[in-house]
């Protein structure tokens, strides 16, 4: 480490750099101890400077040192020193840290130390450590030393053309850098230049001067350019502040606790428990993974980069190894297997494309986002493509290496290996396939998803207390509370369907600022910019309107998998399909209504329970209805079931089976649409027998004369038998 420092530091002259850098650190933590201990009121600390009653900030301490550290690197000038350069260098380093530990307060023209504006104060003392650091270790703004010395050596004009040419796409790509909003790029781009051409091509951050003059008609340039913010840059940020705070205390708290205002009349009806913050991110983190969709291409081009990777390793370990093997017959292997992997991608997007035709236009639309994000589509794709490029790059290493030299028999092999399994793989993307076109299958996949949608919106450890519990009656505010409407403010950067609700958070912020919460907007909704999303009602000054915008997360589909609701719709979509004069196929209608059935008996108990525990909450409006419910998976199969008696009778099941299941505040919707299915029966048929027929009650639509589905005749619920519908007339 001495050897390494008097090489880099002491023989190179940067000795005062090094004292000014350390010197600037130590004071720049000292003062900010200081300041945090004055903030606390210590009683033994020293507090502020006040001379007379004037308060006399540390800025100016520095200014006065730095002012006499530079005259003194003039004045001295002649009689320099070692010793006196290291002594002025760290005075002035000591100067520097006063001066830019309250560079907010320069910038503003008024005391803003502690407010979220010193955070200026901070990033400007980042900087100019990091600019220290770089010299410190010998980099220069454009390497300006070697620049200056190949221009004055140059003996030829084109050299130095050259030479300014280079300097000046530096100096135009660093400002490019630095309108895009990328300041920690643009300057260590200065040092190290490579840097710049990423910032400069990469896009610009959504606030930048950039943006605002060349996204202004861009809007997929600024809705890319928003959600990379979004993913990237603010949790680097959140770090960032953290680590801000750790050394430099919190911003935008008030020095001194403000009086007790009075209490919130929400906050007084507030006696719930606040959830577990790290049992809730853990949660909402596993929901965002499970929601989010994955890229299509990502998944094969890490494999293909893999296989290039690969390749050169394998290329390696045959050299060292040696193996001999005949160089013709591993030739001909390679490109059998090469040309095989290309049969097979060839065969697996014409396999998929004709899939998604068949199925949208068959069975529904929905199989296209389905079969898109199946793990076995991208695996077998990337896999199939990766096997043919690293086969490839071994036959070509083949051809044009040594005749007499080692030959690729370990990497044919490992070829060879990957050749089977894209056979296994490519076996199950056929019966993936098949099990997507066959609508049982793909009936059974989607209610697996709904269900999925169901533990997790509706976990049964949230609402088992609610579970027996009678409805309460809605809290109605004594006094008027102030209310607030939130809206979408920005571009959905991943599209604008809400898939989910960050309900604990929500909940925790309603506590902690004494509010109550309404979610305006369900699951599934299309929400357009400046619609509004958030109703907050009560002490509305301690709001923070991009923490509640950021508990509420957006898609581009609303799947199965997002929530019951979309499970119910999609299973709707098939049975209207099925019901259409292309398909009219009611046996996959009453597959359809089983696993309709299902998913409706699932949230009953659940809905019921999860009413219980809103009711008087601090956060509402986050789930729907019973009747929501309800109504999505049967109303539309119901209207388009005209003239078709085994979808009728397969429905009566469901909502007899449905009644028997539900608590008696929820027994109301269902007895409508039992209403509505005698109603539909009597229009439809006009002879007795198939009216009786048609009002049966069956589990299989047609699985007997009268129906399988049989309820205690004391049961108020009971169906209608054939003989009280005589009694009543058509």
């Amino acid at each position: 480490m001495a050897r390494w420092f008097d090489q880099t530091i002491v023989d190179t002259g940067r000795l005062p750099l090094f004292f000014l850098l350390i010197a600037f650190m130590l004071t720049f933590l000292f003062i900010r101890l200081s300041v945090r201990m004055i903030r606390a009121e210590v009683s033994w600390w020293p507090g502020n400077v006040t001379p007379g009653g004037v308060h006399v900030h540390h800025v100016f301490f520095g200014m006065m040192l730095m002012l006499l550290s530079g005259f003194g690197f003039v004045a001295v000038d002649p009689f320099r020193t070692p010793v006196l350069d290291c002594t002025l260098a760290a005075l002035f380093g000591i100067g520097s840290a006063l001066v830019l530990d309250e560079f907010a307060l320069l910038l503003h023209l008024r005391d803003v130390y502690w407010s979220e504006e010193g955070r200026t104060s901070i990033d400007a003392v980042f900087v100019a450590i990091a600019v220290g650091l770089l010299f410190l270790v010998g980099l220069q703004p454009f390497g300006v030393t070697d620049v200056v010395g190949e221009y004055r050596d140059a003996e030829d004009a084109t050299t130095r053309i050259v030479v300014l040419v280079v300097l000046v796409v530096n100096l135009a790509l660093a400002t490019i850098t630095l309108l895009k909003g990328k300041v920690w790029t643009g300057l260590a781009g200065l040092f190290v230049p490579f840097l710049l051409w990423f910032g400069a091509i990469r896009l610009a951050r959504p606030h930048s001067p950039w943006a605002r003059w060349r996204y202004r008609t861009r809007h997929r340039k600024l809705a890319k350019s928003i959600s990379r913010e979004e993913r990237f840059r603010k949790p680097l940020m959140r770090w960032k502040i953290v680590a801000q705070e750790a050394v430099a205390g919190r911003f935008g708290v008030p020095d001194k606790p403000a009086l007790q205002s009075p209490r919130s009349p929400v906050a007084a009806d507030l006696g719930e428990r606040v959830p577990g913050a790290l049992a809730s991110a853990i949660r909402w983190r596993r929901t965002r993974r499970q929601l989010r969709t994955v890229p299509t291409w990502r998944l094969p081009v890490v494999l293909v980069t893999s296989a290039i990777i690969a390749a050169w390793v394998t290329i390696g370990l045959d050299e060292v190894l040696e193996l001999q093997v005949d160089a013709g017959t591993l030739a001909t292997l390679l490109s059998v297997i090469a040309g095989s992997m290309a049969t097979l991608t060839g065969l697996v997007f014409t396999a998929v494309t004709l899939a998604m035709q068949f199925g949208a236009s068959s069975i529904s639309v929905r199989v296209i986002p389905m079969l898109q994000q199946e793990p076995v589509m991208r695996w077998s794709t990337g896999f199939f493509l990766a096997t043919f490029v690293y086969s490839v790059i071994i036959a070509i290493d083949l051809s044009v290496g040594d005749p007499n030299g080692p030959t690729p028999g370990l990497s044919t092999a490992i070829a060879f290996v990957l050749t089977t399994v894209s056979a296994y793989l490519f076996i199950a993307l056929v019966v993936k396939v098949g099990a997507i076109l066959n609508t049982a299958h793909l009936l059974r996949w989607i209610a697996h998803d709904g269900r999925t949608a169901v533990y997790r919106q509706y976990p049964l450890d949230t609402f088992a207390e609610t579970l027996g519990a009678a409805t309460p009656e809605p809290v109605v505010d004594a006094v008027e509370l102030p209310v607030e409407v939130i809206a979408m403010r920005d571009i959905a950067t991943r599209g604008r369907i809400l898939l989910a609700v960050n309900v604990a958070r929500l909940h925790r912020y309603a506590i902690d600022w004494g509010v109550r919460i309404e979610v305006l907007v369900a699951v599934g909704d299309h929400v357009p910019q400046g619609v509004p999303v958030v109703e907050v009602r009560g002490d509305v000054a301690k709001v923070d309107t991009p923490r509640v915008l950021g508990c509420l997360l957006f898609g581009d589909a609303h799947q199965p998998s997002v929530s019951p609701a979309a499970a119910l719709q999609a299973i709707s979509d098939i049975a209207l399909k099925a019901m259409s004069s292309g398909g009219n196929d009611p046996t996959v209608v009453v597959q359809a209504l089983d696993h309709t059935e299902e998913l409706l008996l699932m949230l009953a108990p659940r809905v019921r329970a999860a009413d219980v525990a809103e009711s008087g909450a601090v956060v509402t409006g986050v789930r729907r209805t019973w009747a929501d419910y309800l109504a999505i998976g049967t109303d539309e199969i119901r209207r388009h079931s005209v003239g078709q008696a085994q979808v009728q009778r397969r429905l009566r099941a469901l909502f007899t089976t449905l009644l028997a299941a539900c608590a008696p505040g929820q027994q109301d919707s269902i007895h409508e649409r039992l209403a509505m299915l005698d109603a539909q029966a009597r229009r439809d048929w006009v002879d007795d027998l198939d009216r009786d027929l048609a009002s049966a009650a069956d589990r299989q639509g047609y699985g007997s004369e009268w129906g399988r589905l049989w309820v205690p005749a004391q049961d108020p619920r009971r169906p209608v038998t054939p003989d009280d519908r005589r009694e009543d007339g058509p």
